[in-house]
This record gives C-alpha cells, structure tokens and sequence, in this order.
C-alpha cells in the first residue's frame, strides 16, 4: 500500500476490507457491503413518514365528509317534516320564513344593518314551541311630550334657518335631526319572540338608515302576520291550549321585561335630564332650554 494514501478502508488481499490507518494497515476488516447495510438501516424510511402522514390527513378529510353528510341529511329530513311555506316576511333586519309542519327559518340581522338578512339555503330548519309579537306602546304623557317635541321643534328650526344658537357642524345637526327620533324610539319599538328547539331569537322592527336606528312602523304588520301564522301551523300540530303553554313558557323574561320598559312613561325628572343633557351638548341654546323647561314644569 503506498505510505502516502489517505487514512479509509481499501480491499485486501483476501477480498474483504482494511482499514489503512495513513501509514499501515490495522487489525480491523469489514466484510463487503457491511458498512453500506449499516448506513442504509440508519436511514429512516421516507416512504413510511409520508404513509403516516398521508393516513392522518385522509382520516381528518373522512371525519369532516362524515359530518357534513350527517348534516345535509338532518337538514334533509327537516325540511321533508317542515313541508310547505306558509309565510315568510321581513321583521326589522331579520327574515322569518314559517312552514305548515311547524317549522321556522330564521335569518337573524343586526338592528344596525342597512339591509335585511336573507334566507339561504342551508339556513337550519328549527321546530317552532312558541311565537309572540309586542305591539309598540302607544301609551304617552301628552303634556311632558308636548313640551320636550316643543323644545326639539324650536331647536330644528334655528337649524333650518341657520341660527347662531347652534354649531353649524355637521354632526351636532345630525344629533339634532336625531334628538325626536331617540325621544320617541322606546315608543315605537315592537318585538318578535321566536322560541325554537334550537334557539330563542329576540327580534325588534328596528333598522339603520346609515346614521341612527330606527323602528320600521310597516314592519308591525309583518309582524302580526307571522305571529298569525305561527300560532296556526301551532295549533294544527299541538292544540291550541298547548300552544298558550308554551307561550307563556318560553318567552324569556328578559324580553317581557324590555316589553315593560317600552310602555314606561318617561318621569318628569328624566325629562328634565334629558333637557339638561341637550343643553349642555350645545343642542339646546340657553333660550331655548329655559323655554323647554317651563313648558315642563308648566304642565304639572
């Protein structure tokens, strides 16, 4: 072996392998394709890591494939047993759809949406226990209305005029165009309490235009027509006795206690704080405030 070679393992005479230790031949021999078994059985097996891999990902895939069927046929089966629409409407930014097997659809909006929301097609068919609509109150204290709209009325028309008394900013006189609306909103306000299997959705007629809330007075008529509706496709399936039950049951107590604020008669000392706080947003002038509040307290 030339003394010059590098250190490694180099064939011998005897057709195995040597280690050549740089300058002689050592006592260590490797019998062939030993040392490349050895390397290969180190190697992890990239074939296996993928299968693992792979096998994971198609069971997650199988597992979503499963529920998404589970759920297209219980919304199959749903709509079978729903049958056939009854009505449907839209009640402030809500869609409401009721069916003859005593079903419901319902397509909840925010009150401060511009549009209403639509039924889609996998909106959930729900199986309808009750349904009550709350008339806005019609209840008002003439005298302390008469007084706040006088003082409302007094400030609109230094702003259409364009009155030193008010900022000519945009905003405070969007705030005031608003003032009659926020005076009155609690009066105009009416309820759809839908109680399903699945949810109780808590609905008023309200909507924004862009800028403020506002109660829809034609969407009242909606409203009784699918209390109407409901209470029918009700009393074919349960009785009519059984469908008072519910009614009264399920209607959550939150919602019968907003109904009973909605026909409370703002006091006078509201009122009175409702003025101060026009007056001191700069709404009011000093004038008009003072005439606001005699008014007021004239009608006692």
């Amino acid at each position: 072996m030339n003394a010059q070679a590098p250190a490694g393992w180099y064939p011998d005479t005897n057709g195995d392998s040597r280690y050549w230790d740089g300058s002689a031949w050592t006592d260590m021999v490797q019998e062939p394709n030993r040392g490349v078994e050895r390397q290969t059985d180190a190697i992890p097996n990239p074939e296996g890591v993928f299968s693992k891999l792979k096998k994971v990902a198609g069971d997650k895939q199988a597992a979503r494939r499963t529920t998404k069927a589970e759920l297209e046929r219980k919304h199959s089966e749903s709509a079978q047993s729903a049958g056939a629409l009854v009505t449907s409407g839209v009640f402030g930014t809500s869609t409401i759809e009721v069916y003859e097997g005593g079903y419901v659809r319902v397509a909840v909006g925010d009150r401060n949406a511009t549009a209403p929301s639509e039924i889609k097609r996998k909106t959930p068919y729900e199986k309808l226990r009750s349904i009550k609509y709350v008339q806005p109150s019609e209840e008002k204290s003439a005298n302390a209305n008469s007084a706040l709209e006088g003082a409302v009325g007094s400030a609109m028309t230094t702003l259409i005029k364009g009155g030193k008394g008010l900022m000519k900013a945009s905003v405070p006189g969007i705030a005031v165009a608003g003032v009659a609306h926020l005076a009155n909103a609690e009066g105009r306000r009416a309820y759809l309490t839908i109680a399903t299997d699945a949810a109780i959705h808590t609905l008023t007629n309200e909507s924004s235009n862009g800028f403020i809330s506002r109660a829809n007075k034609g969407h009242n008529e909606v409203g009784i027509a699918l209390e109407t509706a409901g209470l029918s496709v009700l009393a074919d399936g349960d009785g009519s006795k059984m469908l008072e039950q519910a009614i009264e049951t399920e209607t959550p107590v939150a919602t019968r206690a907003e109904a009973t604020q909605v026909t409370a008669t703002p006091t006078l000392a509201e009122r009175l704080r409702e003025l101060a706080d026009l007056h001191k947003e700069g709404i009011l002038s000093d004038e008009e405030f003072a005439n606001a509040k005699t008014k007021l307290l004239g009608g006692l």
